[in-house]
C-alpha cells in the first residue's frame, strides 16, 4: 500500500487492522512493516478494550490479540522510529543487496548516508548486505519484542556493499544504522 501511494506525498495510514491469527502478534509485524516502508499511521485492533472493559482488561478470544504484550512492543516500534529524525527518511529497499532470509522480507526506511532503519519479516538469522557510502557507522540489531539492542558494530566503510550479521532471532528483528 505505502509503495503505490507513496508518490501522492501525503501521510499514509494503516487503521484498524485485525483478524490475521495471534502468533506472531500481527499488530506488531504489521506495524513494523508499514511504517519501515514509509507509513505515516498505524492503528489497530485491540480485542483487551471492549464496552464494560474500557481499561483494556477484557479478556482477549479473538484472532489478532492485544493486551499489555502488544502496547509494549508497539511502543518499542515508536521508541526505535522516534530514535531518528524519521521526516528526512525516505523508503528505500534498494539499499539492501541480499542477505535476506529465505521465505523473509526487508523493507529499509533510509537518509542515505546518515541513518538506515531495515525490518525483516521471517527467518531466524541474516547475513544482510547493505549498500553503504564512504563513512564511519554503528549498527544496532533491535529486537522487536522486547527492545534491547541484541548485538552492536561499529566500522569504517570505504563504500560499497557491506555485510552485516544478526543475532539469531525469532520471526522478525530490526536493524538501526547510525553515521555520526
Amino acid at each position: 500500500t505505502v509503495g503505490e501511494n507513496y508518490g501522492l506525498n501525503r501521510v499514509i495510514g494503516d487503521d484498524e487492522t485485525g483478524f490475521s491469527g495471534s502468533e506472531p502478534n500481527p499488530y506488531r509485524v504489521e506495524g513494523w512493516d508499514f511504517i519501515i516502508a514509509g507509513g505515516g499511521v498505524f492503528d489497530n485492533l485491540d480485542y483487551s478494550f471492549a464496552v464494560g472493559h474500557e481499561d483494556g482488561t477484557n479478556k482477549i478470544d479473538a484472532p489478532g490479540g492485544g493486551g499489555p504484550v502488544l502496547w509494549k512492543q508497539l511502543g518499542i516500534l515508536r521508541d526505535f522510529v522516534n530514535g531518528f529524525d524519521f521526516v528526512k527518511m525516505r523508503p528505500d529497499n534498494s539499499v539492501v543487496k541480499g542477505g535476506v532470509p529465505e521465505k523473509a522480507t526487508a523493507r529499509a526506511l533510509v537518509q542515505a548516508g546518515r541513518v538506515y532503519a531495515i525490518y525483516i519479516n521471517g527467518g531466524s538469522e541474516a547475513q544482510l548486505v547493505v549498500e553503504l557510502p564512504n563513512g564511519n557507522y554503528t549498527a544496532e540489531w533491535v529486537n522487536t519484542k522486547t527492545g534491547e539492542v541484541d548485538k552492536k558494530e561499529t566500522f569504517e566503510h570505504s563504500g560499497g556493499s557491506r555485510t552485516l550479521g544478526s543475532p539469531k532471532y525469532v520471526d522478525d528483528i530490526a536493524l538501526r544504522i547510525l553515521s555520526p
